[in-house]
């Protein structure tokens, strides 16, 4: 007789919910499929009961192909929901102690889809906080509504135009699009001209007279302070160094400023470019065998790209501030808008999807930016190459954070000790697994110290360890953005991932 297994089942979160369903589709199954489907996907588990205290048992379904069947009836019923997430491959029965239950992947919703919504009812539209549905805030609508469009600020204005921009910021992208062409057409090209052919100003075909106007992207880049605010009055840009002091700026650029009357996105990249590249005569944490003229010379594309980054994928209409921050030991670039890629695509390169073409195109018009989708290698390149500590990337649902340390992987860690440090680097220049043998010879660490601190590396996550005794070989633990990006989606991937068996 074979022996009972036994099961427990992980508590409810932000990505699993159970239901019991043991005989139909539950109705709540519809809040929690929206809720997952605006948020970042969850797993639905039907044949699971709540009982006493909070704990779930296993009771089963009756009857599978009577729920399936309604399921994906009502997915493809646009009276119901108004976007089907789920095919057949989302959909496992599975069998515990002899009873059945259905897995239910629910993936995310492509931006373009959203919100999704149950009854034909926008009002029904469901977000997913901690265990619960909860319905979306007007301005969580207005959000994804907004962000389901392609382009931004692509939009043609009525009664705005020439005198709503800054003539200094337009002289200073002419220079910079003449460069050294003595020749060059736009020396003496009209302001109109010049701005029909860079692509801030854009014709109106859905007029019949067929006019140029200025375009949302064009205002943001060249625009004055005031005309830019009574279009979008959320409008803030803020850069600050706290390289000093975490809690004080020691320098400051902000849109607002008395200093800096009439900033734009144009003269916000510009500014806060050459001063992000002054910090970086401070010195790098770094090993003898680097070149700081090498490092330099990465570092500013990689700046560039963030910079740039944060204002070409920034939802400018949120309420929250476009942010970038210099500190001791790295970079902080924060923009309102979660990124519309994944982070692995971020780090591949590929499709970038900008929320802003228009302004895209500006600035890789004069060279401010790397080709569409390049940007994110571009910036995990200058990390890897220059043995720093990779950047972080945190996607929020309304917000995207771009870390860029100036420091290794070591000295990002300051709770570390000198040994775990020399050990950490060791490891790193290794491309294979070392043993405690090679790490020991190589740096003169008694086995006792190298014990400590190799616990000390593992109990950390910064280094992973294979084998037992002799064979035992450490390496350092995968931590880039793509295994980052794999942990966020695992309950995608993980057979049985609501059961410990």
């Amino acid at each position: 007789m074979s022996e009972e297994r036994k099961f427990s089942l992980k508590k409810e979160g932000k990505h699993i919910e159970y239901k019991e369903g043991k005989n139909a589709l539950p109705k709540d199954f519809w809040e929690t499929y929206s809720a997952f489907a605006n948020t970042d996907g969850g797993i639905v588990v039907l044949g699971i009961a709540e009982g006493e205290r909070g704990h779930f048992e296993i009771i089963g379904v009756n009857n599978e192909d009577k729920i399936l069947s309604e399921l994906f009836t009502s997915l493809n019923n646009k009276q119901k929901v108004n976007f089907n997430c789920i095919n057949e491959d989302n959909v496992n029965v599975k069998i515990f102690n002899g009873k059945k239950v259905i897995e239910i992947v629910v993936p995310q919703a492509p931006q373009n889809k959203k919100p999704i919504y149950i009854n034909q009812n926008i009002k029904k539209t469901y977000m997913r906080e901690y265990e619960t549905d909860r319905h979306a805030s007007e301005e969580e609508l207005k959000y994804m509504i907004r962000n389901s469009k392609d382009d931004l600020d692509n939009e043609l204005l009525d009664n705005y135009g020439i005198k709503d921009l800054s003539r200094t910021s337009i002289e200073e992208y002419r220079r910079i699009l003449i460069g050294e062409d003595e020749n060059s057409r736009f020396i003496e090209m009209p302001i109109e001209d010049l701005l029909i052919e860079v692509g801030a100003y854009k014709k109106d075909r859905n007029s019949s007279s067929g006019e140029y106007k200025l375009s949302v992207g064009g205002l943001l880049f060249f625009g004055k302070y005031n005309s830019i605010t009574d279009l979008i009055p959320h409008f803030h840009l803020d850069y600050q160094n706290k390289a000093m002091s975490s809690d004080r700026w020691i320098d400051r650029v902000a849109t607002g400023d008395p200093s800096y009357p009439n900033i734009n996105v144009f003269d916000f990249f510009r500014i806060v470019l050459q001063k992000l590249k002054i910090t970086l005569s401070e010195e790098f944490h770094l090993d003898s065998d680097l070149s700081r003229s090498s490092v330099t010379s990465d570092f500013e594309i990689a700046l560039r790209e963030s910079l740039a980054n944060a204002l070409i994928h920034a939802d400018y209409n949120h309420n929250e501030a476009i942010k970038i921050e210099t500190y001791e030991g790295y970079y902080l670039f924060s923009n309102p808008g979660n990124m519309k890629i994944s982070i692995e695509e971020f780090v591949r390169g590929g499709d970038s999807k900008p929320r802003n073409n228009t302004i895209v195109t500006l600035f890789r018009r004069v060279g401010l930016c790397e080709r569409a989708g390049s940007g994110g290698p571009k910036i995990f390149q200058a990390a890897q190459k220059n043995k720093l500590k990779l950047p972080d990337i945190k996607i929020d649902p309304y917000k995207t954070t771009i870390r860029l340390w100036k420091l290794d992987i070591a000295d990002s860690h300051p709770n570390l000790g000198e040994n775990e440090k020399k050990i950490l680097r060791f490891v790193l220049k290794n491309l294979l697994s070392v043993s405690s043998s090679q790490i020991r010879e190589n740096l003169d660490i008694s086995k006792y110290y190298f014990d400590q601190a190799i616990k000390t590396l593992i109990e950390n996550d910064l280094i992973e360890q294979d084998g037992k005794g002799r064979s035992t070989k450490y390496s350092l633990k995968q931590s880039t953005s793509e295994y980052i990006a794999q942990l966020q989606h695992a309950y995608k991937q993980l057979e049985e991932y609501y059961v410990n068996k």
